[in-house]
């Protein structure tokens, strides 16, 4: 068995800079928390105890500081930015970096109604967040907030969901809905953004979209959210939310004698409800946008072959599906042999249940939705035909069955027994690359 080093990066975690502009008799602060990452050729660091490659944590953290004068902080975005280039130009075993940058708030203390000149208040929790990720000329920015603390005491219901014997949670008409909120927001491109006057608009419309929205459920309320930031902002290209549901009680005040119409609560930090989501712009304009950790994914999704999907995604941007499609079916004509069978054990026999484990369930249910499993005779007839299939190329029979009868497939089953095995191996792939083709349609619609 062989030992290899898997994926690794390092960097220095939790630089606190605090940047002061003192040009005028009123200063401006940007009170930052930043972490720093490298990724590249550093296997002779670890099997080889090799620092020639290494450019030290601790000089990741001077950058820091330098790049907070030489540079300057206008926005954590673009400190970020200008940070994570000048790493990777320092460090040329590098293929990328990434930076991730907290800002804490300050407000100018009031007085007299003005805000002084060089005195100020720390605000509150909340905490605004960026994530830069530099990789060769690509830069992806993620920008957000998190611990925005929020809460509504009406215009909120729960009720009408599904219970089983173990449920004794009663409907809510009228409940408080509170959340300390997480929210991150990636850009479509790093260039000719107003990162700070960005970070304003969206902050303003969570919050007037929470306020102002009746909610049926907190995930109903952060759906509204991430549409009227996308609707707003052509820049972004999709918003994700962590929201823990901070739950208020009505407290029973009978035993003494009051009633308690919605008026007194008992806040309960734990356990509580987490709800995660992500809205994004569908398409192929979104396709194209996002970063290869998003979308080689949902490529995989549609062909499990690693290599596969790195070289469609290598070939963005796409002007039209069609391109896409011919660049699919392009790479997949030079799948290995290691490649097919990885790719075919994905798939579930056909008129076999797809197992979560193992299979894509989701994709593979609707496929094989023309395949009644309730009939004892089809049913048979496709083990029987598996099984000698089995036998005969050892490896599982697939067919794009979306759109197909179960007796068109037992009769494609029954034709392809007599193939040679190249021929065989070659309509195999063809029959992988159409469920691609749907697949990677429904994913792009």
């Amino acid at each position: 068995m062989g030992i290899v080093l898997g994926p690794n990066q390092y960097g220095k975690a939790e630089t606190r800079v605090v940047r002061i502009v003192r040009d005028t008799a009123r200063h401006e602060i940007r009170d930052l928390n930043v972490s720093t990452a490298l990724r590249g050729d550093f296997a002779s660091a670890h099997t080889a105890g090799d620092q020639s490659h290494v450019l030290p944590t601790d000089t990741q953290k001077n950058t820091a500081f330098v790049y907070a004068k030489k540079h300057g902080v206008t926005s954590p975005e673009d400190y970020a930015l200008a940070l994570g280039r000048r790493l990777l130009e320092a460090t040329p075993a590098a293929s990328g970096a990434t930076i991730g940058v907290e800002e804490y708030a300050w407000d100018r203390i009031d007085v007299d109604g003005a805000g002084h000149d060089h005195a100020f208040v720390r605000r509150g929790g909340e905490v605004r967040t960026t994530r830069v990720d530099l990789t060769g000329d690509r830069a992806v920015v993620v920008s957000g907030l998190k611990d925005l603390v929020v809460l509504k005491s009406t215009g909120s219901e729960f009720k009408g969901f599904l219970r089983d014997e173990y449920t004794t949670l009663p409907d809510a008409d009228d409940r408080i809905l509170a959340t300390a909120l997480r929210a991150e927001w990636r850009y479509a491109g790093a260039t000719g953004v107003d990162w700070d006057a960005t970070y304003a608009a969206v902050r303003a419309l969570l919050l007037a979209t929470f306020a102002t929205t009746y909610s049926r459920a907190l995930q109903e309320t952060l759906y509204a959210m991430g549409r009227a930031v996308l609707e707003a902002h052509e820049d972004i290209a999709e918003i994700s939310f962590s929201a823990p549901n901070k739950h208020h009680f009505l407290v029973d005040l009978a035993p003494f004698g009051l009633d308690n119409p919605g008026e007194v609560f008992v806040a309960a930090d734990r356990p509580y409800g987490l709800i995660e989501a992500t809205v994004t712009r569908s398409g192929l304009e979104a396709f194209n946008d996002q970063p290869a950790e998003v979308a080689r994914p949902l490529l995989l999704t549609c062909l499990d072959v690693p290599r596969w999907a790195d070289e469609v995604l290598a070939r963005r941007p796409y002007d039209h599906l069609a391109e896409v499609e011919e660049r699919m079916l392009e790479v997949a004509l030079t799948i290995t042999d290691d490649e097919l069978e990885h790719a075919l054990a994905r798939h579930p026999r056909i008129g076999e249940r797809a197992d979560a484990a193992r299979h894509d369930v989701d994709h593979s249910t609707r496929e094989q939705s023309g395949v009644d499993r309730s009939d004892a005779d089809v049913v048979r007839r496709l083990e029987e035909g598996n099984r000698a299939y089995e036998e005969r190329f050892g490896q599982v029979f697939i067919i794009r069955a979306a759109g197909r009868e179960a007796p068109e497939i037992l009769d494609e089953l029954q034709r392809r027994l007599d193939n040679t095995d190249d021929d065989e191996r070659v309509e195999t792939i063809n029959q992988l690359a159409q469920i691609a083709l749907l697949r990677v349609r429904e994913v792009l619609a």
